[in-house]
């Protein structure tokens, strides 16, 4: 089968391209940098999103095309900029995926858009949506809601799958996403420990799911690819016992949001941290929790690794890059 895929040389997109390849599919790839990195057995097309007839060139001849290029940041003051490339740049995409006769389209948004929960009893799944206080506030957020509105609006021109991963761990995470908590972690002598939780994934494990959504997904679904529902606690002594480290730890009670979410406010507009905001401090109080049993049950998926596992992965790819020093 003939693929074509933006965001080939991310984090998660070189895993992706990876996985394809070992399972005898053609892939054609769409990059921004010549030093991509990428297997010499994938086709690149060096352009971007908004290269229209570039795309459509690319994928003439694809069965299947997925779409994971997106900006990530959490900064208030990027809303404008994730609207145009996580919002504008998919419906580029999708434009391009039908004016091509390509038969299926796969967009990996995030779990996020299913909404968090006060509660870790209050497990989401496909059926729901974040609500539209947390769209207000969080632009990276709003902008993969309208990315999805737009896929929905495409299902009469091709059929389109949505995957929703969770928060993503192990190697190749060069841009440290979720390695800015290792590296948090590795300089903190005195750790504060939130009472809140999140689903945790391996990288293999997340693009397996794509992979298997991409070929097994039902048209005008959602599939969320997660795993290990984990309170923060446990989370951040799972990454320090990798890492051989022993802080003090310092839970955090419930009333502490509010005041925790307006410090990160004052050291946001200080230091333009993409992934220090108030909306993430406050999310650190609250539940990401989530199922993944309905791609487990209709796309034969299922996770391969512990989070144990995956920090331990994730560290050795970031000493082995020199992007940890401890």
């Amino acid at each position: 089968m003939r693929c074509f895929i933006t965001g080939a040389a991310g984090f998660i997109g070189r895993h992706v391209v990876a996985a394809l390849l070992r399972q005898g599919h053609e892939v054609s790839a769409l990059v921004r940098q010549e030093n991509h990195g990428l297997p010499s057995a994938a086709a690149t097309i060096k352009a971007d999103l908004f290269a229209d007839e570039a795309m459509r060139s690319a994928m003439q001849g694809c069965d299947i095309a997925l779409h994971l290029a997106a900006l990530i940041t959490f900064d208030p003051r990027q809303r404008h900029e994730l609207m145009r490339v996580n919002f504008q740049g998919t419906i580029s995409f999708l434009e391009a995926a039908a004016r091509s006769g390509v038969r299926r389209a796969v967009i990996v948004s995030s779990a996020c858009t299913l909404g968090i929960s006060s509660r870790p009893e209050e497990i989401r799944d496909e059926r729901m949506c974040a609500s539209a206080a947390e769209e207000a506030r969080n632009p990276y957020l709003a902008s993969k809601i309208a990315a999805e509105r737009a896929a929905s609006a495409y299902q009469e021109r091709l059929e389109v799958v949505i995957v929703n991963p969770t928060t993503v761990y192990g190697p190749g995470d060069r841009t440290l996403n979720s390695g800015t908590l290792f590296l948090r972690l590795a300089r903190s002598r005195v750790v504060p420990l939130p009472p809140g939780g999140s689903n945790v994934i391996d990288v293999e494990d997340a693009a397996a799911g794509i992979v298997a959504a991409a070929l097994r997904g039902r048209s005008g679904e959602r599939y969320v690819l997660g795993g290990e529902n984990l309170p923060f606690a446990e989370i951040f002594r799972v990454i320090a016992n990798a890492m051989g480290r022993s802080p003090l730890w310092l839970p955090l009670p419930l009333v502490l949001r509010l005041p925790a979410a307006w410090a990160a406010e004052l050291l946001c507009l200080a230091h333009r941290d993409r992934l220090f905001t108030p909306q993430i401090i406050a999310d650190l109080f609250a539940f990401k929790y989530y199922t993944s049993a309905k791609a487990e049950r209709e796309l034969g998926w299922s996770r391969r690794y512990s989070f144990a596992a995956s920090a331990r992965r994730a560290l050795d790819y970031y000493r082995s890059e020199g992007l940890l020093q401890i």
